[in-house]
Protein backbone atom coordinates (compact mmCIF):
# COMPACT_ATOMS: atom_id res chain seq x y z
CA UNK A 1 0.00 0.00 0.00
CA UNK A 2 1.27 3.23 -0.93
CA UNK A 3 0.93 5.83 1.85
CA UNK A 4 2.78 8.79 1.31
CA UNK A 5 1.17 10.33 4.79
CA UNK A 6 -1.15 9.63 7.82
CA UNK A 7 -3.72 11.68 9.26
CA UNK A 8 -5.34 10.22 12.64
CA UNK A 9 -8.25 11.03 14.78
CA UNK A 10 -7.46 10.64 18.44
CA UNK A 11 -10.35 9.50 20.97
CA UNK A 12 -11.91 6.01 19.83
CA UNK A 13 -8.94 5.93 17.31
CA UNK A 14 -5.56 6.04 19.74
CA UNK A 15 -7.41 6.80 23.06
CA UNK A 16 -10.43 5.74 24.74
CA UNK A 17 -13.18 7.57 25.23
CA UNK A 18 -15.68 6.97 28.62
CA UNK A 19 -18.44 9.15 27.99
CA UNK A 20 -20.89 7.54 30.62
CA UNK A 21 -18.20 8.78 33.16
CA UNK A 22 -18.65 11.99 32.28
CA UNK A 23 -22.45 12.00 33.26
CA UNK A 24 -22.22 9.04 36.11
CA UNK A 25 -19.70 12.24 38.09
CA UNK A 26 -22.31 15.16 37.20
CA UNK A 27 -25.35 13.11 38.30
CA UNK A 28 -23.75 11.90 41.57
CA UNK A 29 -22.89 15.69 42.34
CA UNK A 30 -26.82 17.03 41.90
CA UNK A 31 -27.73 13.64 42.97
CA UNK A 32 -30.01 12.99 39.51
CA UNK A 33 -30.18 9.85 37.47
CA UNK A 34 -26.63 9.28 34.91
CA UNK A 35 -29.36 8.42 32.10
CA UNK A 36 -31.27 11.63 32.60
CA UNK A 37 -28.29 13.81 31.73
CA UNK A 38 -27.49 11.16 28.88
CA UNK A 39 -30.73 11.99 27.21
CA UNK A 40 -30.48 15.95 27.38
CA UNK A 41 -27.17 16.42 26.12
CA UNK A 42 -26.38 16.81 22.63
CA UNK A 43 -23.71 18.64 20.07
CA UNK A 44 -24.95 21.94 20.08
CA UNK A 45 -23.78 24.83 18.54
CA UNK A 46 -22.22 25.64 21.85
CA UNK A 47 -20.16 22.80 21.70
CA UNK A 48 -19.12 23.43 18.64
CA UNK A 49 -17.84 26.52 19.32
CA UNK A 50 -16.21 25.36 22.14
CA UNK A 51 -14.38 22.96 20.21
CA UNK A 52 -13.40 25.62 17.87
CA UNK A 53 -11.76 27.72 20.71
CA UNK A 54 -14.62 30.51 20.83
CA UNK A 55 -16.24 30.03 23.87
CA UNK A 56 -14.23 29.32 27.29
CA UNK A 57 -14.98 26.08 29.42
CA UNK A 58 -16.81 28.37 31.94
CA UNK A 59 -19.20 29.94 29.55
CA UNK A 60 -19.77 26.27 28.16
CA UNK A 61 -20.36 25.15 31.42
CA UNK A 62 -22.96 28.07 32.26
CA UNK A 63 -25.04 26.92 28.93
CA UNK A 64 -24.61 22.76 30.17
CA UNK A 65 -25.99 24.12 33.52
CA UNK A 66 -29.12 24.92 31.52
CA UNK A 67 -29.22 22.33 29.12
CA UNK A 68 -28.92 19.83 31.88
CA UNK A 69 -31.03 21.24 34.63
CA UNK A 70 -28.20 21.16 37.09
CA UNK A 71 -26.18 23.19 39.26
CA UNK A 72 -22.84 21.75 40.33
CA UNK A 73 -19.52 23.51 41.56
CA UNK A 74 -17.31 24.44 38.88
CA UNK A 75 -14.45 22.08 40.10
CA UNK A 76 -16.89 19.30 39.63
CA UNK A 77 -17.95 20.40 35.74
CA UNK A 78 -14.13 19.74 35.19
CA UNK A 79 -13.66 16.72 37.19
CA UNK A 80 -16.87 15.42 34.95
CA UNK A 81 -15.68 16.72 31.88
CA UNK A 82 -11.91 15.02 32.28
CA UNK A 83 -13.44 11.76 33.04
CA UNK A 84 -14.34 11.07 29.41
CA UNK A 85 -10.58 11.08 28.49
CA UNK A 86 -9.31 7.21 28.99
CA UNK A 87 -5.96 5.85 27.87
CA UNK A 88 -4.12 4.69 24.78
CA UNK A 89 -5.35 1.93 23.30
CA UNK A 90 -2.54 -1.11 24.17
CA UNK A 91 -1.60 -1.61 20.31
CA UNK A 92 -0.81 2.44 19.77
CA UNK A 93 2.41 3.18 21.23
CA UNK A 94 4.52 0.18 19.92
CA UNK A 95 2.73 0.47 16.38
CA UNK A 96 3.18 4.11 16.26
CA UNK A 97 6.74 4.43 16.75
CA UNK A 98 7.46 1.62 14.43
CA UNK A 99 4.84 3.03 11.66
CA UNK A 100 6.87 6.46 12.36
CA UNK A 101 9.79 5.27 11.15
CA UNK A 102 8.82 5.01 7.23
CA UNK A 103 5.54 7.06 7.06
CA UNK A 104 4.73 11.09 8.05
CA UNK A 105 2.04 10.52 11.01
CA UNK A 106 -0.24 13.40 11.66
CA UNK A 107 -3.40 13.98 14.04
CA UNK A 108 -6.34 15.87 13.70
CA UNK A 109 -8.69 15.97 16.63
CA UNK A 110 -11.90 17.78 17.71
CA UNK A 111 -11.01 18.54 21.11
CA UNK A 112 -11.06 21.64 23.81
CA UNK A 113 -8.24 23.30 25.74
CA UNK A 114 -9.44 22.02 29.04
CA UNK A 115 -9.53 18.19 27.26
CA UNK A 116 -6.12 18.83 25.95
CA UNK A 117 -4.49 20.01 29.34
CA UNK A 118 -5.62 16.48 30.85
CA UNK A 119 -3.99 14.55 28.18
CA UNK A 120 -1.17 17.14 28.66
CA UNK A 121 -0.97 16.22 32.19
CA UNK A 122 0.28 12.45 31.23
CA UNK A 123 3.21 10.56 30.59
CA UNK A 124 1.81 8.20 28.51
CA UNK A 125 0.17 10.51 26.40
CA UNK A 126 3.36 12.72 25.79
CA UNK A 127 4.95 9.47 24.51
CA UNK A 128 2.06 9.00 21.89
CA UNK A 129 1.90 12.75 20.61
CA UNK A 130 6.08 12.56 19.95
CA UNK A 131 5.12 10.49 17.32
CA UNK A 132 3.33 13.08 15.28
CA UNK A 133 5.30 15.62 12.90
CA UNK A 134 2.49 17.50 13.80
CA UNK A 135 -1.17 17.82 15.48
CA UNK A 136 -4.24 19.56 14.43
CA UNK A 137 -6.55 20.41 17.79
CA UNK A 138 -10.05 21.80 16.95
CA UNK A 139 -9.82 24.81 19.59
CA UNK A 140 -6.26 25.94 18.32
CA UNK A 141 -7.01 25.97 14.63
CA UNK A 142 -10.27 27.39 14.60
CA UNK A 143 -11.83 24.25 12.61
CA UNK A 144 -13.48 21.29 13.62
CA UNK A 145 -14.61 18.06 11.52
CA UNK A 146 -16.59 17.25 9.57
CA UNK A 147 -16.63 20.81 7.87
CA UNK A 148 -14.58 20.16 4.77
CA UNK A 149 -12.54 23.39 4.34
CA UNK A 150 -11.45 21.80 7.54
CA UNK A 151 -9.85 19.28 6.14
CA UNK A 152 -8.76 21.00 3.01
CA UNK A 153 -6.38 23.77 5.36
CA UNK A 154 -5.18 20.70 7.43
CA UNK A 155 -3.41 19.04 3.70
CA UNK A 156 -2.51 22.39 3.14
CA UNK A 157 -0.71 22.72 6.26
CA UNK A 158 1.18 19.64 6.36
CA UNK A 159 1.97 19.85 2.97
CA UNK A 160 0.36 17.19 0.84
CA UNK A 161 -2.32 17.08 -1.80
CA UNK A 162 -5.71 15.42 0.23
CA UNK A 163 -5.71 12.74 -2.71
CA UNK A 164 -1.80 11.69 -1.02
CA UNK A 165 -2.96 11.52 3.06
CA UNK A 166 -4.71 8.96 4.58
CA UNK A 167 -7.31 9.28 7.06
CA UNK A 168 -8.72 7.53 9.99
CA UNK A 169 -11.62 8.15 12.15
CA UNK A 170 -14.26 6.44 13.87
CA UNK A 171 -16.82 9.36 13.13
CA UNK A 172 -18.67 8.65 9.59
CA UNK A 173 -19.86 12.33 9.46
CA UNK A 174 -15.98 12.73 10.04
CA UNK A 175 -14.75 10.53 7.12
CA UNK A 176 -17.61 11.82 4.86
CA UNK A 177 -16.37 15.33 5.27
CA UNK A 178 -12.81 13.79 4.09
CA UNK A 179 -13.76 12.04 1.46
CA UNK A 180 -15.86 15.51 -0.05
CA UNK A 181 -12.07 17.12 0.81
CA UNK A 182 -10.44 14.63 -1.35
CA UNK A 183 -8.95 12.42 1.05
CA UNK A 184 -8.35 8.78 1.17
CA UNK A 185 -10.50 7.50 4.27
CA UNK A 186 -10.63 4.65 6.50
CA UNK A 187 -13.61 4.10 8.76
CA UNK A 188 -12.41 2.33 12.02
CA UNK A 189 -14.96 1.60 14.05
CA UNK A 190 -13.10 -0.28 17.14
CA UNK A 191 -9.36 -0.88 18.23
CA UNK A 192 -9.05 -4.40 16.37
CA UNK A 193 -9.42 -2.67 12.68
CA UNK A 194 -7.11 0.26 13.38
CA UNK A 195 -4.78 -2.93 14.48
CA UNK A 196 -5.60 -5.05 11.37
CA UNK A 197 -4.83 -1.64 9.13
CA UNK A 198 -1.68 -0.58 11.36
CA UNK A 199 -0.24 -4.17 10.73
CA UNK A 200 -1.31 -4.03 7.02
CA UNK A 201 0.92 -0.55 6.48
CA UNK A 202 3.82 -2.31 8.35
CA UNK A 203 3.83 -5.79 6.75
Amino acid sequence: MNVKAILFDLGGVLIDLEPSRVFEHWAKVASVTPSSLAARWKIDDAYKSHEKGELEFVEYTRHLGRQLGISIPPGDWQTGWNALLGQPFPYVLSRLSELGQQTPLFCFSNTNQTHWASLEARTNHRQLVSFFQKIYLSYAIGRRKPDVESYRWVARDMGYQPADITFLDDNEANINGAEQAGFCTHHVKGPQVVIDFLDTLLA
